[in-house]
């Protein structure tokens, strides 16, 4: 393959995953659906939720503004602070104290946001609420709860200082007072001069703590202003019920196609044609439709046209011109487990073979339940009874309709299935045909149930194996390879049967379709032509065989269509 083929194949890989992901298309659907009516639940349970606003801009309070050294007002706050003080359990707390509710103050701040814009003294607090008034209400509270306990700080440092002042004053002013009757009661001299010298230090420094506790008590205390009240919203914040049924919906989905590629990878059936090929390393022959409701074994001329029939007829040309087997020689029919019908694949190759015009052998090889002769229109003594053991037993004749009849040896429990298979009677029946345009066409149990398909497929000219395609999987092909090819057989390819209709759990799960698991087959009564209608004649050997309108020859590349 040239690199100019390689950018082809990725389409075709991309299209090939999605397949794989939307056959689990319940999957999809469930989370889908389970998305949305979460969407709906947070939409009814939750309410609708309203935020309000309130906005502030914080003032700098310096309990010393003659020692701000000309510091810019931005310089003597951090707004990082206040944002942590607004947010606080005391602002909460005062904040239900002046609405007059018990709440818990951690409950009230859980629906507060407070955010600080970049460069700003700007603090902006957000309240949600089940209502609008309840969040303008608590929105509004929080603000003046934030100015007053900020304000309220401020004025007890103020009053801490000046207090504090003005127990410095209290000795000076004392001290004067004496200083003072001392320079009243002196007449003069040295000890006078010194006095009024240590008065006037003294009122200078009186004056200067004055000065400063004046300043305190002219200092503005105003912690901020509302530049932005707490209005009730007009609309909800919270997303409607449209928006949670999307956002629900695309959740959903998500978590489906995660469930269905995880289901895909974990998946041990095969998915599609291509599978079954690369496990049984042979070709897909043909695909079986869906068994419809009829119960009748044997639909290649007795059963009209339906598609089952033409999808028989399209494997047994394909098998006629294939040059591995070329309609010559024995053939196996073979499934890999129980829930196959490998029974029905037989019996219907074999009427389409008499069809094109060969003489059919039909050689029911289940030694251990035999039950076929009871399921097919045998014709009434016409059998050819031949002394000897089983492989030499007497063959029945079976009406194919208007495709004529096919001879069948049916099975019959002997105490060893193993040695009658590998006995020179079977070898001959299957290697020496008794005319130059007989076919045989055996049917075994399961191959992976006993090793009884293993003696015929050692001797048969080639092997079709039956998949079901809701049941097999990818482990039980490849164990099937490896025993076919161990013993000496030849894999021709393989038939995929979709079944019957009928829903159930997994064909939704799958979305594919789906049957009952079938074990061994239920006797049916024998259906027994009326002796006076003669089989017609079979058709002159070597009469060609033309494909029926519609049918695909090419199995090996359709693709599996659920």
């Amino acid at each position: 393959m040239s690199v100019f083929d390689e950018p082809a194949e990725e389409p075709d890989q991309i299209r090939d995953q999605l397949r794989q992901l939307f056959r689990y298309r319940a999957l999809l659907v469930l989370g889908l659906v389970l998305g949305m009516l979460g969407g709906a639940a947070v939409s009814v349970l939750g309410g609708s939720t309203y935020t309000a606003t309130g906005e502030v801009v914080v003032h700098a309070i310096s309990t010393a503004p003659f020692e701000a050294g000309g510091v810019s007002a931005d310089k003597q706050i951090s707004m990082g602070t206040e944002r942590q003080i607004a947010q606080s359990a005391s602002v909460a707390t005062a904040a239900a104290k002046s609405l007059g509710i018990r709440t818990d103050p951690a409950v009230l701040q859980r629906d507060l946001r407070v955010s600080n814009p970049p460069e700003t003294q700007t603090l902006m607090f957000e309240y949600s609420a089940d209502s609008a008034d309840r969040a303008s209400s608590l929105v509004n509270a929080f603000v003046h709860a934030y100015l007053d306990y900020r304000q309220d700080a401020a004025t007890k440092r103020i009053d801490k200082t000046v207090s504090k002042l003005g127990t410095e004053l209290k000795p000076l002013q004392e001290q004067r007072k004496v200083l003072d009757r001392r320079i009243a009661g002196a007449s003069g001299g040295t000890g006078r001069a010194t006095d009024e010298s240590e008065r006037s230090n003294l009122v200078s420094e009186i004056a200067d703590l004055q000065g400063r506790i004046s300043s305190l008590k002219s200092l503005d205390t105003t912690p901020g202003d509302i530049v932005r009240k707490g209005d009730p919203p007009a609309f909800p914040s919270s997303p409607g019920l449209v928006m949670l049924l999307l956002t629900g919906a695309v959740i959903g989905l998500v978590l489906g196609i995660l469930a269905a590629w995880v289901r895909s990878v974990l998946e041990p059936r095969v998915r599609s044609v291509a599978d079954v090929q690369d496990n049984l390393r042979a070709p897909v022959l043909g695909i079986l439709p869906r068994r419809q409701d009829s119960t009748e074994l044997l639909e290649v001329g007795r059963s009209g046209r339906g598609n089952r029939a033409e999808a028989y007829r399209t494997i047994a040309f394909r098998l006629v011109h294939d040059q591995r087997f070329a309609g010559r020689g024995s053939l196996l029919i073979v499934a890999p487990r129980e829930n196959a019908d490998a029974v029905s694949v037989a019996v219907n190759l074999a009427g389409a073979f008499a069809e094109i015009g060969n003489d059919i052998l039909l050689v029911e090889a289940d030694l251990r339940t035999p039950r076929l002769a009871q399921r097919l229109p045998l014709h009434p003594g016409h059998g050819r009874p031949v002394p000897g053991g089983w492989a030499d037993g007497e063959r029945r004749a079976v009406d194919a309709g208007v495709d004529g009849r096919f001879d069948l040896l049916p099975g019959r429990e002997v105490p060893n299935p193993g040695r009658a298979l590998s006995s020179p009677q079977f070898a001959r029946l299957l290697n020496e045909p008794s005319g130059p345009n007989e076919n045989v066409v055996v049917v075994t149990g399961p191959l992976l149930s006993h090793a009884d398909g293993l003696a015929v497929a050692k001797q048969a000219a080639g092997v079709v194996v039956v998949c079901d395609l809701t049941e097999v999987r990818r482990d039980d092909l490849d164990r099937v390879w490896e025993l076919i090819t161990g013993a000496g057989g030849h894999i021709l390819g393989a038939v995929l049967d979709k079944g019957s209709r009928g829903p159930s759990l997994r064909r939704l799960s799958d979305g594919g379709p789906t049957h009952r698991k079938r074990g061994r087959s239920r006797p049916h009564a024998a259906v027994v032509a009326p002796p006076q209608l003669p089989a017609p004649p079979p058709p002159p050997p070597g009469a060609g065989y033309a494909a029926p309108a519609g049918a695909s020859l090419d199995a090996d590349t359709t693709s599996l269509r659920r």
